[in-house]
Protein backbone atom coordinates (compact mmCIF):
# COMPACT_ATOMS: atom_id res chain seq x y z
CA UNK A 1 0.00 0.00 0.00
CA UNK A 2 1.39 3.43 -0.96
CA UNK A 3 1.84 6.15 1.64
CA UNK A 4 -1.05 8.64 1.96
CA UNK A 5 -0.70 11.98 0.18
CA UNK A 6 0.15 14.71 2.71
CA UNK A 7 -1.69 17.97 2.02
CA UNK A 8 -1.32 21.36 3.70
CA UNK A 9 -4.48 23.48 3.39
CA UNK A 10 -3.83 27.21 3.88
CA UNK A 11 -6.95 29.38 4.23
CA UNK A 12 -8.35 31.72 6.86
CA UNK A 13 -11.94 30.56 6.23
CA UNK A 14 -12.48 27.76 8.74
CA UNK A 15 -15.58 26.43 6.99
CA UNK A 16 -13.68 25.98 3.72
CA UNK A 17 -10.75 24.37 5.52
CA UNK A 18 -13.05 21.90 7.26
CA UNK A 19 -14.87 21.06 4.02
CA UNK A 20 -11.56 20.38 2.25
CA UNK A 21 -10.26 18.36 5.19
CA UNK A 22 -13.30 16.10 5.19
CA UNK A 23 -13.17 15.64 1.42
CA UNK A 24 -9.45 14.81 1.30
CA UNK A 25 -9.50 12.56 4.35
CA UNK A 26 -12.36 10.63 2.72
CA UNK A 27 -9.82 9.87 -0.04
CA UNK A 28 -7.30 8.65 2.56
CA UNK A 29 -5.14 11.78 2.36
CA UNK A 30 -3.39 13.20 5.43
CA UNK A 31 -4.36 16.84 6.03
CA UNK A 32 -2.69 19.64 7.99
CA UNK A 33 -3.99 23.19 8.06
CA UNK A 34 -2.78 26.77 8.47
CA UNK A 35 -4.75 30.00 8.86
CA UNK A 36 -2.36 32.23 6.91
CA UNK A 37 0.94 32.26 5.04
CA UNK A 38 3.10 32.73 8.13
CA UNK A 39 1.59 29.71 9.86
CA UNK A 40 1.93 27.70 6.63
CA UNK A 41 5.67 28.40 6.45
CA UNK A 42 6.07 27.22 10.04
CA UNK A 43 4.21 23.97 9.27
CA UNK A 44 6.30 23.34 6.14
CA UNK A 45 9.49 23.42 8.21
CA UNK A 46 8.11 21.05 10.84
CA UNK A 47 6.41 18.26 8.90
CA UNK A 48 6.74 16.70 5.42
CA UNK A 49 4.14 17.93 2.90
CA UNK A 50 3.44 16.65 -0.63
CA UNK A 51 1.05 19.36 -1.86
CA UNK A 52 0.07 22.84 -0.65
CA UNK A 53 -3.44 24.24 -1.25
CA UNK A 54 -2.93 27.99 -0.92
CA UNK A 55 -5.51 30.76 -0.68
CA UNK A 56 -4.56 34.30 -1.80
CA UNK A 57 -6.46 36.69 0.46
CA UNK A 58 -5.36 36.06 4.07
CA UNK A 59 -4.29 38.20 7.06
CA UNK A 60 -0.65 38.81 8.05
CA UNK A 61 1.11 36.92 5.23
CA UNK A 62 -1.09 36.50 2.15
CA UNK A 63 -0.84 33.80 -0.52
CA UNK A 64 1.46 35.76 -2.84
CA UNK A 65 4.02 36.39 -0.09
CA UNK A 66 3.79 32.79 1.12
CA UNK A 67 4.28 31.47 -2.42
CA UNK A 68 7.36 33.63 -2.87
CA UNK A 69 8.84 32.32 0.38
CA UNK A 70 8.02 28.71 -0.54
CA UNK A 71 9.73 29.01 -3.92
CA UNK A 72 12.79 30.86 -2.55
CA UNK A 73 13.46 28.34 0.23
CA UNK A 74 15.48 25.27 -0.92
CA UNK A 75 13.63 23.13 1.64
CA UNK A 76 10.20 23.88 0.13
CA UNK A 77 11.00 25.06 -3.42
CA UNK A 78 9.92 21.83 -5.13
CA UNK A 79 6.63 21.29 -3.29
CA UNK A 80 3.70 21.52 -5.75
CA UNK A 81 1.28 24.37 -5.01
CA UNK A 82 -2.37 24.58 -6.02
CA UNK A 83 -3.67 28.14 -5.77
CA UNK A 84 -7.20 27.99 -4.34
CA UNK A 85 -8.91 31.36 -4.60
CA UNK A 86 -12.00 33.37 -5.44
CA UNK A 87 -9.96 35.54 -7.82
CA UNK A 88 -10.99 34.71 -11.39
CA UNK A 89 -9.13 37.44 -13.30
CA UNK A 90 -6.76 36.27 -16.04
CA UNK A 91 -4.01 38.50 -14.60
CA UNK A 92 -4.13 36.65 -11.27
CA UNK A 93 -3.91 33.29 -13.05
CA UNK A 94 -0.95 34.36 -15.17
CA UNK A 95 0.87 35.80 -12.16
CA UNK A 96 0.26 32.59 -10.20
CA UNK A 97 1.71 30.37 -12.94
CA UNK A 98 4.68 32.70 -13.44
CA UNK A 99 5.47 32.41 -9.73
CA UNK A 100 5.52 28.62 -9.85
CA UNK A 101 1.97 27.46 -9.14
CA UNK A 102 1.20 24.05 -10.64
CA UNK A 103 -2.61 24.35 -10.64
CA UNK A 104 -5.15 27.16 -10.20
CA UNK A 105 -8.63 26.40 -8.81
CA UNK A 106 -11.30 29.06 -8.33
CA UNK A 107 -13.94 29.06 -5.61
CA UNK A 108 -16.54 27.62 -5.53
CA UNK A 109 -14.97 24.36 -6.69
CA UNK A 110 -15.90 20.72 -7.11
CA UNK A 111 -14.34 18.52 -4.42
CA UNK A 112 -13.94 15.59 -6.82
CA UNK A 113 -12.06 17.85 -9.24
CA UNK A 114 -9.76 19.06 -6.47
CA UNK A 115 -8.99 15.48 -5.44
CA UNK A 116 -8.26 14.56 -9.07
CA UNK A 117 -5.89 17.51 -9.45
CA UNK A 118 -3.94 16.53 -6.33
CA UNK A 119 -3.69 12.91 -7.45
CA UNK A 120 -2.58 14.00 -10.93
CA UNK A 121 0.18 16.17 -9.47
CA UNK A 122 1.42 13.30 -7.33
CA UNK A 123 1.49 10.89 -10.27
CA UNK A 124 3.49 13.37 -12.34
CA UNK A 125 5.91 13.95 -9.48
CA UNK A 126 6.43 10.23 -8.96
CA UNK A 127 7.19 9.77 -12.66
CA UNK A 128 9.72 12.60 -12.54
CA UNK A 129 11.40 11.07 -9.48
CA UNK A 130 11.69 7.62 -11.09
CA UNK A 131 15.24 7.04 -12.40
CA UNK A 132 15.51 6.73 -16.14
CA UNK A 133 15.96 3.23 -17.51
CA UNK A 134 18.82 2.25 -19.75
CA UNK A 135 16.73 2.45 -22.89
CA UNK A 136 14.87 5.65 -22.07
CA UNK A 137 14.90 8.34 -24.76
CA UNK A 138 16.15 11.45 -22.91
CA UNK A 139 17.78 13.54 -25.65
CA UNK A 140 16.70 14.65 -29.09
CA UNK A 141 18.94 15.40 -32.09
CA UNK A 142 18.00 18.83 -33.50
CA UNK A 143 19.50 21.19 -36.08
CA UNK A 144 20.11 24.95 -36.10
CA UNK A 145 22.40 27.07 -38.29
CA UNK A 146 23.99 24.00 -39.86
CA UNK A 147 24.84 22.40 -36.51
CA UNK A 148 23.32 19.25 -35.00
CA UNK A 149 23.07 19.17 -31.22
CA UNK A 150 21.52 16.86 -28.63
CA UNK A 151 18.76 18.65 -26.75
CA UNK A 152 17.58 17.53 -23.31
CA UNK A 153 13.89 16.63 -23.37
CA UNK A 154 13.37 18.73 -20.23
CA UNK A 155 14.22 21.83 -22.30
CA UNK A 156 11.52 21.13 -24.89
CA UNK A 157 8.44 23.31 -24.38
CA UNK A 158 6.48 22.21 -27.45
CA UNK A 159 6.90 20.74 -30.94
CA UNK A 160 5.17 22.01 -34.07
CA UNK A 161 4.78 20.94 -37.69
CA UNK A 162 4.56 23.39 -40.57
CA UNK A 163 5.10 23.04 -44.33
CA UNK A 164 6.33 19.42 -44.01
CA UNK A 165 8.96 20.46 -41.44
CA UNK A 166 9.01 19.70 -37.71
CA UNK A 167 10.27 22.24 -35.19
CA UNK A 168 11.26 21.84 -31.55
CA UNK A 169 10.73 24.91 -29.38
CA UNK A 170 12.59 25.67 -26.15
CA UNK A 171 12.08 28.74 -23.94
CA UNK A 172 13.62 31.09 -26.52
CA UNK A 173 14.88 29.04 -29.50
CA UNK A 174 13.49 27.00 -32.37
CA UNK A 175 15.22 23.96 -33.91
CA UNK A 176 14.58 21.66 -36.85
CA UNK A 177 14.20 17.95 -36.17
CA UNK A 178 14.37 15.12 -38.74
CA UNK A 179 11.32 13.28 -37.42
CA UNK A 180 7.62 13.78 -38.00
CA UNK A 181 5.22 14.51 -35.17
CA UNK A 182 3.85 10.97 -35.48
CA UNK A 183 7.35 9.50 -35.19
CA UNK A 184 8.08 11.69 -32.15
CA UNK A 185 4.77 10.68 -30.59
CA UNK A 186 5.92 7.05 -30.73
CA UNK A 187 9.36 7.76 -29.24
CA UNK A 188 8.73 10.41 -26.56
CA UNK A 189 7.36 9.46 -23.10
CA UNK A 190 3.56 9.66 -23.34
CA UNK A 191 3.17 10.70 -19.70
CA UNK A 192 5.03 13.96 -20.47
CA UNK A 193 4.56 14.69 -24.20
CA UNK A 194 1.03 14.83 -25.57
CA UNK A 195 -0.32 15.45 -29.07
CA UNK A 196 -2.95 18.18 -28.71
CA UNK A 197 -3.49 18.94 -32.36
CA UNK A 198 -2.40 17.57 -35.73
CA UNK A 199 0.26 20.30 -35.79
CA UNK A 200 1.32 20.42 -32.13
CA UNK A 201 2.74 18.25 -29.37
CA UNK A 202 3.39 19.77 -25.93
CA UNK A 203 5.44 19.08 -22.82
CA UNK A 204 2.78 18.85 -20.08
CA UNK A 205 5.34 20.08 -17.56
CA UNK A 206 5.70 23.34 -19.53
CA UNK A 207 2.02 24.34 -19.57
CA UNK A 208 1.65 27.74 -17.92
CA UNK A 209 -2.13 28.13 -18.13
CA UNK A 210 -5.21 26.32 -19.43
CA UNK A 211 -7.88 28.59 -20.92
CA UNK A 212 -11.37 28.16 -22.33
CA UNK A 213 -12.37 30.03 -25.50
CA UNK A 214 -15.73 29.55 -27.23
CA UNK A 215 -16.22 26.17 -25.60
CA UNK A 216 -12.76 24.87 -26.56
CA UNK A 217 -9.55 24.43 -24.56
CA UNK A 218 -6.32 26.28 -25.25
CA UNK A 219 -2.99 26.07 -23.43
CA UNK A 220 -0.49 28.85 -22.79
CA UNK A 221 3.03 27.44 -22.97
CA UNK A 222 5.97 28.51 -20.79
CA UNK A 223 8.15 29.82 -23.61
CA UNK A 224 9.25 33.42 -23.96
CA UNK A 225 6.30 34.28 -26.24
CA UNK A 226 3.74 32.39 -24.11
CA UNK A 227 2.56 30.57 -27.24
CA UNK A 228 -1.14 29.75 -27.36
CA UNK A 229 -1.90 26.23 -28.62
CA UNK A 230 -5.42 24.87 -29.30
CA UNK A 231 -6.56 21.48 -28.05
CA UNK A 232 -8.27 19.55 -30.85
CA UNK A 233 -11.76 18.40 -29.89
CA UNK A 234 -10.87 14.75 -30.32
CA UNK A 235 -7.97 15.21 -27.87
CA UNK A 236 -9.94 17.00 -25.13
CA UNK A 237 -10.84 13.89 -23.11
CA UNK A 238 -7.25 12.57 -23.05
CA UNK A 239 -5.90 16.04 -22.29
CA UNK A 240 -8.28 16.55 -19.37
CA UNK A 241 -7.35 13.16 -17.94
CA UNK A 242 -3.63 13.97 -18.28
CA UNK A 243 -3.83 17.27 -16.37
CA UNK A 244 -6.57 16.27 -13.93
CA UNK A 245 -9.40 18.63 -14.90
Amino acid sequence: MSDPIRVLVVDDDESIVEMIRMGLEAEDMRVNTAGDGAEALEVLHKIPVDVVLLDIMMPRVDGWMALMEIRNDPVTADIPVIMLTAKTQDLARILAFKQGVQQYVTKPFNMMELVARIQSLMKARQRTATPAGEGDFRKLAVRKSGRTVLLDLEDVVYISAKNKSTYVHTYENQYLVDLTLSELEERLPAEVFRRLHRSYMINLNKVKEIARAEGAYQVVMADRDETLIPVARRQVKLFREAVGI
